[in-house]
């Protein structure tokens, strides 16, 4: 048995989530995880809330039954061939959150039988809201599998993939969704001020609006097409935004914008 039930190599933004995510859902106590982070102050700081800390990423890896490697994917040339000359007797599950980063590349230095979840989260996962897509590789079991997706299903909602390539072609609708929310919020709060609205007000406006609508999305009655002619009377003001709208294209700049998105996913995979 490892010293430790969780562990998480580069406990930036994301990693403190889904370890703070577990600790409130019960999976772990807080002296239970061992995190790494360059920085001795953010050590301290996780030290002070009752984690074990530590400045040598092997520590974690090989004294952890589960480690997150939440590092950059530019990180991984430097971090693998480590990990491999310091391969504890039993491997911990890998869960990666690493856009890019292929199951090839970290078992070709990890070795084949290296169990490793691939994982895209998204940013709200930080307050409990994220949507997770999971593929897990030939070595990890279902029964890991299916801890990954209770453990990110405390944080939001989880999609299980059967083929890699899916973490991929999903980025668009999750992991990088956010920001195009982010845009298209902040246009709307810029032409709110335009016409004489606080940003503050305009902001709570426009974004109760985008979680009203989401949750009626969610309902399931009807389609994304049906809810927005139910919108549009005819003759009416939204139907004229909606021709706009049309006419400039969304979905083609949406559309256009994700290829390049997923197209960069891959090149990162390389």
């Amino acid at each position: 048995m490892k010293q430790y039930k969780f562990g998480v190599i580069g406990a930036g933004n994301m990693g403190m989530a889904i370890t703070e995510g577990a600790v409130r859902a019960g999976f772990f106590t807080p002296q239970q995880v061992l995190l790494f982070n360059r920085s001795e102050e953010k050590r301290a700081k996780n030290a002070a809330a009752g984690y074990a800390v530590t400045g040598d990423y092997t520590e974690v890896y090989q004294n952890c039954d589960t480690v997150v490697l939440g590092v950059k994917p530019q990180n991984f040339d430097e971090l693998l061939p480590v990990l491999a000359a310091n391969t504890p007797e039993e491997k911990p599950l890998l869960l990666s959150i690493a856009a890019g980063m292929t199951f090839a590349k970290m078992e070709k230095a990890l070795g084949a039988d290296t169990a490793i979840i691939r994982i895209m989260p998204n940013t709200p996962l930080m307050i409990g809201e994220g949507a997770s897509a999971l593929v897990k590789n030939t070595a990890a079991k279902d029964g890991q599998l299916d801890f990954a997706v209770q453990l990110f299903g405390t944080m939001g909602v989880t999609a299980v993939f059967a083929g890699e390539q899916m973490l991929n072609e999903v980025i668009p609708y999750n992991g990088s969704f956010p920001a195009y929310v982010y845009a298209f919020a902040d246009a709307m709060v810029q032409s709110a001020e335009q016409h004489g609205i606080g940003e503050r007000q305009a902001l709570e406006l426009v974004c109760q609006t985008m979680i009203g609508s989401a949750k009626m999305l969610l309902a399931g009655g009807k389609s994304p097409a049906e809810l927005i002619r139910a919108v549009c009377s005819p003759g009416g003001t939204t139907l004229e935004a909606m021709n706009v709208i049309e006419t400039r294209g969304l979905a083609g700049i949406l559309a256009e914008a994700s290829d390049k998105c997923i197209a960069r996913a891959y090149e990162l995979g390389k």
